[in-house]
């Protein structure tokens, strides 16, 4: 039996995934830190406290789900004291409490585990203290031994079938209306795009399973877990579309799918990284980052079918593509636009810098970026010939084909990054220095609070090697309001119980970073706080002030804020490029090599979408 040509490429394609996920960061078994990462605790990591603590509580990046989140505590001689024990503070849904654990003297170690309401990862980690005077903890584990829920290749291939499925469903929808303009969707098209949706309602549920099984109750996680019923809700829009495409009017047949499609979409990145940080901004970026994607990854498939079957789109049996070309190259170069910019966007917001190698993420990232940089360029000499098939740029079919396997490629990174923690270490809210009498600031001197919201938080300095050497770190909490005085001891990890000053202390950046935990910052107070250096007899070295106020939603003033910053400039480009891109839609200009109306379309969706979500982002900028 010989199959389509078709089939035979869908084939290597898939293929090419199941070869490339292995390699994947995670999915040979290795260990990343977790999503839902520990950032305050009381007592704190290695801490020796006097007495039994009135309650012990946990402080965590991401919002978590009472299911598997929990902790235990296991005496030094390996007794038992407390198994799954613990709940989410109804009042703050970032902690975990056990309240009067009644705890004997002696040295303790606390392993937790969580589950992340954001993207439904289990972690878990673990830290010693002491309780009862006289007592010495052991040093820490660095980072407290975090691991995160293992990236398998059949994980992402799930995931990759996920997003193939609901990108094709809204991107060979928009293409059939803007680019063939012939009718509907023929019935062996609708066919196709119902099995597509199909094959990601089935691989969201298995994905959903897996993930459920990792939890500990599969039922517990669909219907109990905020990221489970995203997942099933997810898995309900695709079948459902798939089921509605192949009864429903053909004249309705290309709004459901690009419906379906984009409403999966949506449920895909409110699930996703984007949801845990602040304001509507990042998720609104993603949806049409994939939105934008998906126009594209559209675009490639039915210029592909035009090629190997064309009666999958048009009645045409050679159809022209000087005809077909000019009308998709300007909805790819708004697309395409908008996918660079928001993945600009994307990457700053979650990784604080916009290239690094330092992560896992970082380097998925920079493969999956330059994967696109190479299918761009192919599709750039597809623009420029513009389906004439010129002498000069000969090659359109294996261009094309190329293009569409870097597609296929970028889409399995991106699945990748769905389970790849974005930092392996969560940043704190930066505080600014307040200069001397001489206007001079301490250098190479930083300071972070994490979370910086009112209860239990951990205070970061971070110095210069050199500066280390000193024999002891204090930091010194002034309570304005209150004309209260706290002083407590910087630790490093690892230092625990020891003299710092005649440890060697190395690190790849040349910086230190010394803790304070437990420090506990309620609402409304106001802090004069200094990093002291001191001498042996703790006679004072020198200082370096901050200042700051809390309210209830965090650190008011005090912080390090700037608009001078990635985002920002993204914002006003958007403004300004999708303002431009409006008013030339409007005034029916057409794009350099593109149809008329096709250009038009294309400048005025993607003119209002780049003035919205710019708007978007700019105010959420200036509120936080």
């Amino acid at each position: 039996m010989r199959f389509p040509r078709w089939w035979r490429l869908s084939g290597v394609i898939a293929f090419m995934a199941m070869l490339a996920a292995p390699a994947l960061p995670g999915a040979a078994g290795s260990r990343v830190l977790a999503h839902a990462q520990l950032i305050a605790s009381s007592p704190g990591a290695g801490a020796i406290v006097a007495e039994s603590p009135a309650e012990l509580r946990l402080i965590f990046s991401e919002v978590l789900e009472a299911q598997v989140t929990s902790l235990d505590v296991v005496a030094q001689d390996g007794t038992s004291i407390l198994r799954a024990a613990g709940e989410i503070d109804p009042e703050d849904p970032y902690a975990l409490v056990v309240v009067a654990p009644k705890l004997a003297d002696g040295i303790y170690s606390l392993t937790w585990r969580t589950l992340s309401t954001v993207d439904g990862h289990t972690a878990e980690g673990s830290f010693t203290f002491g309780v009862g005077a006289g007592q010495e903890a052991p040093p820490q584990a660095a980072g407290g031994g975090m691991t995160h829920t293992e990236t398998d290749a059949i994980g992402v291939i799930g995931r990759w079938l996920t997003y193939l499925g609901l990108l094709l469903a809204l991107g060979v929808a928009v293409f059939h209306r803007v680019v063939i303009r012939e009718g509907f969707l023929p019935m062996r098209l609708i066919r196709l795009l119902a099995a597509g949706m199909a094959i990601s309602a089935a691989a969201t549920m298995a994905v959903a399973v897996a993930s459920g099984l990792e939890a500990g109750s599969v039922p517990d996680y669909l219907l109990g877990t905020r990221n489970g019923g995203l997942q099933l809700a997810r898995a309900t829009v695709a079948a459902l579309g798939a089921g509605v495409l192949l009864v429903a009017p053909a004249r309705l047949s290309g709004l459901v799918a690009a419906a379906s499609g984009l409403v999966g979409i949506i449920l895909l990145i409110v699930s996703g990284h984007a949801a845990a940080l602040p304001g509507p901004g990042p998720v609104i970026g993603g949806v049409v980052h994939v939105a934008g994607a998906a126009v594209w990854i559209g675009g490639l498939a039915g210029l592909m079918a035009l090629i190997l079957r064309p009666s999958l789109l048009t009645s045409q049996v050679r159809p022209l593509l000087r005809t077909y070309v000019p009308r998709f190259s300007a909805l790819a170069l708004v697309s395409i636009g908008l996918v660079g910019l928001t993945g600009v966007y994307s990457a700053w917001l979650q990784t604080g810098t916009l290239v690094t190698v330092e992560t896992e993420f970082g380097r998925t990232l920079l493969m999956k970026s330059a994967l696109a940089a190479g299918a761009f360029a192919m599709g750039g000499l597809n623009y420029l010939d513009g389906g004439r098939m010129l002498a000069l740029l000969n090659g359109f079919r294996t261009r094309l084909t190329v293009e569409s396997m870097a597609a296929i490629a970028v889409l399995v990174m991106t699945a990748a990054l769905a389970t790849t923690p974005p930092v392996e270490d969560v940043r704190g809210v930066a505080i600014q220095p307040i200069p001397d009498a001489f206007g001079e600031v301490t250098p190479g001197m930083s300071m972070e609070i994490m979370p910086g919201r009112p209860g239990v938080n951990r205070v970061v300095v971070t110095t210069t090697e050199a500066m280390a050497a000193a024999p002891a770190f204090e930091l010194s909490l002034d309570r304005l309001d209150e004309g209260s005085t706290t002083r407590v001891p910087l630790t490093h990890v690892g230092m625990e119980g020891t003299d710092h000053s005649t440890m060697s202390m190395e690190s790849e950046d040349g910086m230190v970073d010394w803790f304070a935990d437990a420090v506990v910052l309620p609402a409304g107070s106001q802090w004069d706080t200094s990093v002291r250096i001191l001498a042996l007899d703790d006679t004072e070295l020198s200082r370096q002030r901050f200042a700051f106020t809390l309210s209830d939603d965090g650190i008011d003033d005090g912080r390090i804020t700037t608009l001078l910053n990635p985002a920002v400039a993204i914002a006003l480009v958007l403004v300004l490029g999708g303002a431009l891109g409006l008013g030339l839609g409007l005034g029916g200009m057409a794009l350099p090599r593109c149809e008329a109306l096709a250009s038009r379309l294309a400048l005025v969706g993607g003119g209002v979408t780049a003035v919205v979500l710019g708007l978007v982002i700019g105010l959420g900028q200036l509120t936080t």
